[in-house]
């Protein structure tokens, strides 16, 4: 399951807070796990957002796969993304997910227990922001598609939906998921490292898209359409999609005639990323957990000293421990620099250079439920 790298037309980010991603760390079953997190600029913690999971391939990491532009739909979407990292298998050296993908009796990382640590980020995201229960999702593409039905398999009392691309259920895997699931998966005919029949790895697509009926439920379809073939990219695409489904949960394939292992992206018929979002944005959680919107406190900050050269202290009696971010604003309201950091137990005060010129502006701290508003004057 090598990565294919599919150059998308968009600019990627990597750094800072609102809007951008940033990669943090957390501890978990004894070992140091990192994450990169994209909290969009609308986020209000008034409404809470939707949280999904992006997941790489064999060998990729979180900062390649954020190319997938799930951020581009992000902002006015309302939902938080979360990129996982897998930890290096030592057998090959790469990153690889225990995602029930196995092949010659070989199941890489096989001792890692990866579901548990996507629902401690489940938890750990949720303690952090206000997190709509109903609204969690997985997708990933390879490795990563694999592992996404292993979440749907195993992890679906918090998963609502899960989209796969290039990745099935795992030879490893006794899927029995207890419920329907809304699935979504992409496949290529021509994909030479995990075949569309006969993979090395686990179910051929087709199987797997009959399995999903079945769970399902399904009494209808699936019903065959063929995407309109705009784009001169040498592939024409099927979209079958199954109805009458418990809980009217859907269930959809595109079967990508002639494409080998790889992300459809903005150039092509089809855009992946788009489809994926279209399709969770339908279904929410069957279990109808209360999405409770956070309460907003508005508590007193200090900085000291003020006026400052743009290096100053900032002290929040909220600050505590946990994720918090900042952003400096000018008078007009506009954002001119976006930052975060992780509070300690016991800490209430922070150091802060904002690298800007003279002038008067107002710097904004978001914590888990309060924020603070100061004016800053730099000289």
């Amino acid at each position: 399951m090598k990565r294919i790298v599919v150059l998308l037309a968009f600019v990627l980010f990597s750094v800072a807070a609102f809007g951008q991603y940033v990669t943090n760390s957390m501890n978990f079953d004894g070992q140091t796990r990192q994450y990169s997190i994209y909290v969009p600029n609308s986020y209000n913690a008034a409404n809470p957002a939707s949280l999904v999971f992006g997941l790489h391939g064999l060998g990729d990491n979180i900062g390649n796969f954020s190319g997938i532009g799930l951020h581009l739909f992000a902002d006015t979407a309302n939902f938080i993304i979360v990129l996982p990292q897998a930890l290096v298998d030592p057998l090959i050296g790469s990153s690889a997910w225990n995602s029930g993908a196995s092949a010659f009796g070989i199941t890489l990382n096989g001792n890692v227990n990866d579901v548990g640590f996507i629902e401690a980020l489940i938890d750990s995201v949720s303690g952090q922001y206000a997190i709509n229960p109903n609204r969690i999702y997985a997708c990933g593409f390879s490795m990563g598609g694999f592992m996404s039905q292993r979440l749907a398999c195993e992890l679906n009392d918090k998963i609502a939906a899960i989209a796969s691309v290039a990745g099935t259920i795992g030879t490893n895997l006794n899927c029995q998921p207890g419920r329907a699931v809304p699935v979504l998966h992409f496949h290529g005919t021509a994909d030479a490292t995990v075949s569309y029949s006969g993979n090395n790895f686990g179910m051929s697509t087709e199987p797997m898209m009959d399995f999903w009926a079945t769970n399902n439920n399904c009494t209808t379809g699936p019903d065959t359409t063929a995407v309109p073939d705009i784009a001169n990219d040498g592939f024409t695409i099927d979209h079958f999609e199954w109805s009458g489904c418990d809980q009217n949960f859907g269930l959809e394939f595109y079967k990508v005639n002639g494409a080998d292992h790889i992300w459809l992206g903005q150039g092509n018929d089809i855009f992946y990323t788009r489809e994926i979002w279209r399709f969770f944005s339908q279904y929410q959680h069957p279990n109808g957990a209360v999405a409770v919107a956070q309460p907003i406190l508005e508590t007193e900050a200090q900085v000291f000293p003020n006026p400052n050269n743009g290096a100053f202290s900032l002290n929040v009696e909220l600050l505590k421990a946990g994720k918090v971010d900042w952003k400096l604003v000018d008078l007009q309201g506009r954002t001119l620099k976006l930052g975060g950091f992780n509070g300690m137990v016991g800490e209430n005060q922070i150091e802060i250079d904002l690298e800007a010129a003279s002038g008067m502006y107002v710097l904004k701290v978001l914590g888990r439920n309060w924020q603070a508003t100061k004016r800053i004057i730099v000289q």
